[in-house]
């Protein structure tokens, strides 16, 4: 009797055994690794050199050496995680063996699964190899597992999001360089956009911005996964103001106990995103693209854009309640933005030395 094996999908045997088998992926993930630990030495020199304004030195260099790993990680997977999937439908198109792909008893959905799990696979490799490099971080304190644990989901939701989006757009053009330029104008929106919208709406309307806006930002995601209350009077405050807090970022007075981290919402729309790209993308890779919706379908869309509103409106009332009772308790303007203040006219009564004048009394007729 055989045993019942585990079916392997291809082409992830063919991408891992290709990518692993020379000496560059190693090289890549010693350099990775290497810069990564110069990186946090140099941050840990750095906060030794500066006061702590009132906060403990250990907690605040745990902190810091958790913001700047898990940041590190985050633009590296930004910048590298598009790189691989953007080329891997369009280089298969342009070698003219992408037909003969189609040609296989494999689907579209496995073709497109392979591809972004063997793009995926290596991102993966240098994201858990940097956390053993983490961990140090609980030595000095500041920084739970949880912590830790959620920045990793983070990182590992946008290496997957941003992945998609690559494959999507490489299924799309079916030309490596337009792909390209296509997948970094998307991320290039989804980081800086967010961050000019947001700056923008308070300099513009004079007013805090509505911290939804940065729903779209990776950064502002994992900012919020570092930004804790205990951070307000602290220089890691800036990410709180990078989470949207807006205002209320440097403000001690004011406990935001009802606002729910960004990260929330951002690992909603990255999984949300990610499922429409990737049903988009296996229409272009089958090749016959029948795009004929029935009513089951449109009442399936209609049933999910229902179930999408009723949770959003449910996620979204008490962060628009707390900002509304934050609003009445602290009605100042984002920080960075200059408060004209109208002059007004102070007098000042300035008494005399010299003694005032007596009248004598006039003496009678």
């Amino acid at each position: 009797m055989k045993r019942p094996q585990l079916a392997l999908n291809p082409i992830i045997v063919k991408e891992f055994r290709s990518r692993m088998r020379g000496w560059r992926a190693f090289a890549i993930l010693t350099i990775y690794l290497v810069f990564l630990a110069l990186f946090s030495y140099g941050i840990y020199r750095m906060m030794l050199l500066f006061p702590s304004y009132g906060v403990p030195l250990s907690p605040l260099i745990g902190q810091s050496l958790f913001a700047a790993i898990a940041n590190l990680s985050l633009v590296f997977v930004a910048l590298l995680m598009p790189a691989l999937t953007a080329t891997a439908i369009s280089s298969e198109n342009e070698k003219l063996t992408l037909e003969m792909l189609q040609a296989t008893p494999l689907s579209a959905h496995a073709i497109l699964f392979g591809k972004l799990v063997a793009s995926a696979g290596y991102i993966f490799l240098l994201i858990f190899a940097a956390i053993p490099l983490a961990s140090l971080i609980f030595t000095f304190g500041g920084v739970t597992p949880t912590d830790l644990l959620l920045g990793a989901l983070v990182i590992l939701a946008t290496a997957i999001t941003y992945g998609m989006i690559g494959l999507f757009f490489s299924a799309w053009r079916k030309r490596t360089i337009q792909a390209l330029v296509l997948t970094y104008l998307a991320i290039l929106l989804m980081i800086g956009g967010t961050y000019v919208v947001y700056i923008f709406w308070g300099v513009i309307i004079r007013d805090a911005p509505p911290r939804h806006v940065l729903l779209f930002n990776p950064f502002s995601a994992l900012a919020s996964v570092i930004a804790t209350q205990n951070l307000q009077n602290s220089p890691m405050g800036l990410f709180a103001l990078l989470a949207g807090w807006g205002p209320w970022a440097f403000n001690s007075d004011v406990t935001l106990t009802d606002f729910r981290p960004l990260w929330h919402y951002t690992l909603a729309f990255y999984t949300g995103l990610s499922l429409v790209l990737y049903l988009l993308a296996t229409r272009f890779v089958k090749p016959t693209r029948p795009w004929r919706i029935g009513w089951k379908g449109l009442g399936v869309a209609a049933a999910l854009v229902v179930l999408y509103l009723v949770i959003s409106a449910v996620m979204f009332y008490p962060d628009v309640k707390a900002e509304i009772t934050a609003r009445q308790n602290t009605p100042t303007p984002v920080p960075a933005i200059p408060v004209r203040i109208a002059p007004q006219r102070v007098e000042f009564a300035v008494e005399s030395t010299e003694a005032a004048p007596t009248e004598e009394p006039t003496a009678e007729p």
